[in-house]
C-alpha cells in the first residue's frame, strides 16, 4: 500500500505535460494517436513524454524493483 502511494506521489511530481500524457496513456488507456489528437501534439511527442515518464519513475523506484 505504501508503494502505491509513493507511485502516485511520483506520478504527480512529473513535469506537467509528461504527467498528463502518462495518465492518459496508463490510467485512461488511450492509444498514442488518441492522446496526440486530444492534445493537438504529434505522436512522437506523446512517445517521447511516455518514455521520459517511465525513465523518471524507474530511476526513482529502482530500490523497489527486482532485477
Amino acid at each position: 500500500m505504501i508503494l502505491i502511494r509513493y507511485l502516485v506521489f511520483l506520478i504527480e511530481e512529473l513535469p506537467d505535460q509528461c504527467k498528463s500524457i502518462f495518465k492518459l496513456s496508463r490510467i485512461n488507456g488511450l492509444k498514442n494517436q488518441e492522446i496526440a489528437d486530444k492534445l493537438a501534439i504529434s505522436v512522437r511527442t506523446v512517445e517521447t513524454q511516455i518514455y521520459r515518464a517511465l525513465k523518471i519513475l524507474k530511476s526513482r523506484l529502482k530500490d523497489y524493483l527486482v532485477s
